[in-house]
């Protein structure tokens, strides 16, 4: 995944980082780039500074997802 696309502090992922992270956690675009901008909201709420609200959102959402995944595939086998 291209983590530098998650750190560069905008409200909004790239394309190709929102493909990386479906594609990684069987997961759709749609779903990642709502959850993600669920995480900007959610961090954004209490942010005095907003500087970096998009990086600590991605890193959310990588967490998140990444622990869904995980979980999924426990399920499964």
């Amino acid at each position: 995944m291209q983590e530098r696309n998650l750190l560069s502090g905008s409200s909004s992922l790239s394309d190709s980082t929102t493909a990386a992270l479906a594609e990684e956690t069987d997961a759709s675009p749609e779903v990642v780039r709502d959850l993600y901008q669920q995480e900007v909201a959610a961090v954004g709420a209490g942010a005095k500074v907003r500087n970096f609200v998009g990086i600590i959102a991605g890193r959310r959402l990588k967490h998140r997802l990444m622990t869904a995944f995980k979980n999924k595939k426990k399920s499964k086998g």
